[in-house]
């Protein structure tokens, strides 16, 4: 099982989203993808739920330290 970590910062672009999309589809089974951005930005937190949630991924998320949030994204088994 790898954990893969993905920094998106304090604003996500389109370029980060395409990184993030690379990655989801490089993933094993059992892989996990660790995305960190700025929990400030609810609007930021809310395009990279959406995008999650069209690729069906499972997710959950929490906040961090400070202003960070934290998303760890698995495969959905079917």
């Amino acid at each position: 099982m790898a954990n893969i970590m993905i920094n998106l910062g304090l604003e996500i672009q389109e370029k980060d989203l395409r990184r993030l999309r690379e990655s989801l589809q490089k993933m094993l089974p059992n892989d996990e993808v660790t995305i960190r951005l700025e929990s400030a930005y609810s609007y930021e937190e809310d395009i990279l739920i959406n995008e999650l949630e069209r690729l069906g991924m499972d997710y959950r998320y929490y906040g961090g330290k400070g202003n960070d949030f934290y998303v760890i994204v698995r495969r959905r088994l079917h």
